[in-house]
C-alpha cells in the first residue's frame, strides 16, 4: 500500500491535481487494472482517515512511510478494539 499511497501523492503534486481523488483516477489512468476493487476501496479509506499525517509527511519518503505504518498500526488496533466490543 505504501507505494501505491506514494505514486498517488506524487501523482497528485506533479499534475497540480485540486485533491487526492484526481490523483488516484490519475494513478488508475496509469495502472489500468492493478488495483483491485477492495484494494481501491481501502486505499480511499485509508487516505479519508490518514490523509492529514500522509500529507504533513509528503514528500519526505521516509517520513511518509512511517506516516503509513502509524495509520495501519492505528487502523489495526481500532479494529480489536472494535471486535472485543462486539463480543
Amino acid at each position: 500500500m505504501k507505494q501505491h499511497l506514494y505514486e498517488i501523492y506524487t501523482l497528485t503534486r506533479d499534475n497540480q491535481a485540486p485533491d487526492l481523488t484526481i490523483g488516484l483516477a490519475l494513478y488508475r489512468d496509469q495502472h489500468p487494472g492493478l488495483l483491485t476493487q477492495e484494494e481501491d476501496r481501502a486505499i480511499r479509506e485509508f487516505m479519508g482517515r490518514h490523509g492529514q499525517e500522509l500529507s504533513e509527511a509528503f514528500p519526505d519518503r521516509a517520513a511518509f512511510d512511517a506516516a503509513v505504518e502509524a495509520g495501519l498500526a492505528a487502523d489495526a488496533a481500532l479494529e480489536q478494539t472494535d471486535g472485543k466490543e462486539q463480543a
